[in-house]
């Protein structure tokens, strides 16, 4: 068993760093690139986390076919919980008029795409919890790998998935509330406001998960469902029809979502084997 305070400290640092480092970076790179292609980047990386928060979620038990059960039963309608009530809360901010948005509801945007986003750690969080509450290991790196092994590797691949999916919320920042943030000590307060919101979930999963046994495949629906608010607002500013699009900007969109996706997939590898 590990204690409660070094499994948790542990946890919020690997959660945190990595988290506030990705964000920052994706916005230094909106310097440099448009919005828009900043949102493609996101949106590669949002395909692979789909796919893979929906994996925590057992694909939604799928495998039950028709059966109607109250695990599917409840699964599916976490799912569709956390979808609605995301579009619901942001229903008077243009969600499919995104040009629109632009600039005119300050951190709102970005704050509801971080918290879409972020909701899944609660999944994360409970089950690392829990597993550093039971493991007979003193070891830190056991529960991080949980019983599908993995040690330094699983390290590594969760770090670099938390420093690759808020750049999801940054890109949001970047293409909705870019100018909020007024010189560097707003912009950084900004960045840490957006990270907070992305890691409390996983905070609270750690905290209450290392107590209480969940399962776990309920609150990876939950994040799945809510994430598809973040695919939409991430999908908007790729239709600027403010400017012209010439077929080498669209090439060049498209390898930034093939570049998203290959990131993430590239993290995945070290949990994999």
């Amino acid at each position: 068993m590990i204690g409660f305070l070094d499994s948790f400290l542990t946890w919020t640092a690997a959660t945190l760093i990595p988290a506030f480092v990705g964000l920052f970076i994706i916005v230094l790179t909106g310097n440099v690139l448009k919005a828009k292609h900043l949102a493609a980047f996101a949106v590669g990386i949002f395909l692979w986390f789909f796919v893979d928060t929906i994996g925590g979620a057992a694909s939604l038990d799928v495998i039950d076919a028709f059966s109607a059960s109250l695990v599917q039963i409840a699964t599916v309608g976490l799912f569709a919980f956390g979808l609605i009530v995301f579009f619901s809360v942001d229903r008077n901010r243009n969600i499919f008029s995104p040009q629109l948005a632009i600039g005119k509801y300050g951190l709102a945007i970005p704050l509801l795409v971080a918290a879409s986003v972020g909701i899944h750690g609660l999944g994360e969080g409970a089950a690392f919890g829990y597993l550093a509450s039971q493991t007979p290991s003193n070891n830190l790196l056991d529960a991080f790998a949980g019983p599908s092994g993995g040690g330094v590797n699983a390290v590594v691949a969760y770090i670099l998935h938390k420093a690759l999916e808020p750049m999801m919320i940054g890109a949001s920042y970047c293409a909705y509330a870019k100018e909020h943030g007024k010189g560097t000590t707003g912009r950084v307060g900004d960045l840490f406001l957006l990270t907070m919101t992305f890691v409390i979930p996983s905070l609270i999963g750690a905290a209450s998960g290392y107590y209480v046994a969940y399962n776990v495949s309920y609150l990876y629906a939950l994040g799945t469902g809510t994430s598809i608010y973040a695919a939409v607002r991430l999908a908007g500013p790729l239709y600027d029809n403010t400017q012209t699009t010439t077929s080498k900007d669209s090439f060049k969109m498209a390898l930034l979502i093939v570049l998203g996706i290959l990131v993430i997939y590239f993290a995945a590898l070290f949990h994999s084997g």
